[in-house]
């Protein structure tokens, strides 16, 4: 019998949501900001962003939050920070229209400032807060290039780090060469949050694609080879096709064979055609195998609103050689999670990473049955680059799957070997420290020369990371140097790197020849003279001997006539 009150009885259920609470995030609040400065007329001429910023309207989650702005010397409101609904899209489909190029200058600071101006920074660690940074410049305040640099000083320093005690996690998108790449890389990995680079306007859609799901991680339909399965729980799907100017129009075929166009919508579905894209929404869709026409495409999507849905621990986005990857997944009905695991132990979950020229891994995700998670963790030895983490849950009745982009670095900490002069060696230190936190690495440098030459160092370093190591040595010759380092990342994990071993050649006499041996060879005794009237005189005496003892033996053989067989003389 059950004698706790009701407030008691629904403790471990609390608990247990206040475990989860990283996967069970709020609703998720996203400002973006849309660089409308002349450069645009270049690096945007047919003005992309529009239809861009339509699509990402279109795909944000109803219930998250969302706002608009339009950043030149100055910054104005495009789209009001609200709830994202039907009215808010609409809004921003129409308001689309507004974005120009006719700017003078790229103030990137007053746009962070705007875009985050009520974000409180106490609430900072529970919120879900994004800001989506399109630019094709650097940061250009005034003629006065003085201005500029410190208003990037300061971008840079206390802004960035008020960004982060707000929580914000900033995605940055490089729609040029020309871009500050240095600037872009630094806001976004020092917030955990994503930099993509958009070497044209054409591929600017899929660039908002890409940080759209590492934004907002929403759950999809696996897509093979155009076709994918609805279940029972799916509410809504909406499709993303990517598409050329040239190719024919789109059409989709239910499981009950009907087919559909944007001219032959049905009455539950929403047909959006824009520039380089569709984007379908089909409400209450019939459960079963469906499929569309046209190209296949890896960006293409079907995306749902469930009631099962698919949900994730937290992931990096970047990834360092000797770094461990983690991955927690766990289905979630109703908003609450699955505890039944005569249900969990049906589902087969993975992970796959896919990388540059379709290379990568895949990674089982065994249940924890005290957990009710899927749980695996490995340490991909993956060449350098930028991979798609793919999450997917199936079962006999339900797929589910969720993306996320993963940086993966060769080498966040390295050195630089140097002959500065003669009988000089140093070592320089090179640190990502938007990645690595300089003042932890430690550990040591072995070097190793000619004539035996062997030192070995402590490795210290301060907030500024590790001095500049000098050596200096007696002789001439090629040096080799290795390290062995620890170091903790941003988020706090220990690393264990071993980095490349380099060679320096230093100018400097030689080492000495060596002296010559003194041993002196001994030489070989001469053989003895051969006395040859000693020979004869040996062989002459033995014939007599021998004479002696045969010839009475044969005188007394012949006195008896005995045969002599066997004998030979």
């Amino acid at each position: 019998m059950n004698r706790l009150p009701p407030a008691l009885r629904s403790l471990p259920l609390l608990l247990g949501l206040l475990l989860l609470s990283p996967m069970l995030s709020a609703a998720p609040d996203i400002r973006i900001l849309v660089d409308v400065s002349g450069s645009m007329k270049t690096t945007d001429p047919q003005n992309l962003r529009m239809p861009a910023l339509r699509m990402l309207a279109q795909l944000l989650p109803a219930g998250a939050t969302a706002g608009v702005w339009l950043f030149d010397q100055g910054v104005a409101p495009l789209v009001p920070v609200g709830q994202v609904n039907d009215k808010w899209k609409n809004l921003t489909r129409n308001s689309a229209a507004k974005i120009h190029s006719r700017g003078l200058f790229t103030n990137i600071e007053a746009a962070l400032s705007a875009a985050s101006r009520d974000w409180g920074a106490g609430a900072g660690a529970a919120a879900d807060r994004h800001i989506v940074l399109l630019t094709d410049g650097k940061v250009d305040v005034a003629k006065d290039g003085a201005a500029s640099a410190a208003s990037r000083v300061r971008v840079l320093g206390p802004q960035l780090a008020e960004l982060k005690m707000k929580g914000a996690k900033i995605h940055a998108i490089a729609l040029s060469a020309d871009a500050d790449t240095e600037l872009l890389q630094t806001l976004a990995s020092g917030t955990g949050g994503w930099r993509e680079q958009a070497p044209s306007a054409d591929t600017l859609q899929r660039a908002f694609l890409h940080i759209f799901e590492q934004a907002t991680s929403p759950d999809t339909l696996p897509l093979v080879g155009n076709h994918f399965t609805v279940d029972s729980s799916v509410s809504e799907v909406t499709l993303l096709v990517f598409r050329t100017a040239e190719a024919p129009p789109i059409a989709l075929t239910g499981p009950d064979g009907k087919t559909y166009t944007v001219a032959n919508t049905g009455e539950n579905i929403r047909w959006q055609t824009d520039a380089g894209y569709d984007l379908v929404s089909l409400r209450t869709p019939q459960p079963g195998a469906w499929s569309l026409s046209g190209k296949e495409d890896p960006d293409n999507r079907a995306l749902v609103v469930t009631d099962l849905a698919l949900t994730l621990g937290e992931l990096p986005t970047h990834l360092m050689h000797g770094q461990t990857l983690s991955l927690e997944a766990s289905l979630v009905e109703h908003g609450a999670p699955i505890a039944r695991n005569d249900f969990l132990r049906i589902v087969s979950t993975a992970a796959g990473l896919t990388g540059p020229e379709g290379a990568g891994d895949v990674l089982d995700m065994p249940l924890n049955e005290t957990t009710h998670a899927f749980t695996t963790s490995a340490s991909p030895q993956l060449a350098a680059g930028t991979y798609e983490l793919t999450i997917r849950a199936r079962s006999a009745t339900f797929e589910r799957e969720k993306r996320h982009r993963i940086e993966i670095h060769d080498q966040a900490l390295g050195f630089n070997l140097q002959s500065p002069g003669k009988g000089k060696l140093s070592i320089e230190w090179q640190v990502q420290k938007d990645l690595l936190a300089p003042s932890t690495i430690s550990g040591y440098v072995l070097v190793e020369g000619p004539d035996k030459f062997r030192d070995v160092r402590d490795i210290t370093a301060d907030e500024r990371g590790p001095a500049t190591m000098a050596f200096d040595v007696r002789y001439g010759g090629q040096y080799e140097v290795t390290a062995q380092t620890l170091v903790r990342d941003k988020d706090g994990q220990t690393l264990q790197l071993r980095l490349a071993p380099q060679t320096v050649e230093v100018k400097a006499p030689p080492p000495p020849a060596a002296p010559p041996s003194l041993e002196v060879p001994l030489a070989s005794a001469p053989s003895p003279a051969i006395n040859a009237w000693r020979t004869l005189a040996i062989v002459v005496g033995g014939n007599f001997a021998l004479a002696l003892v045969l010839v009475p033996v044969w005188y007394r053989l012949r006195r008896r006539a005995i045969p002599s067989k066997g004998v030979s003389l």
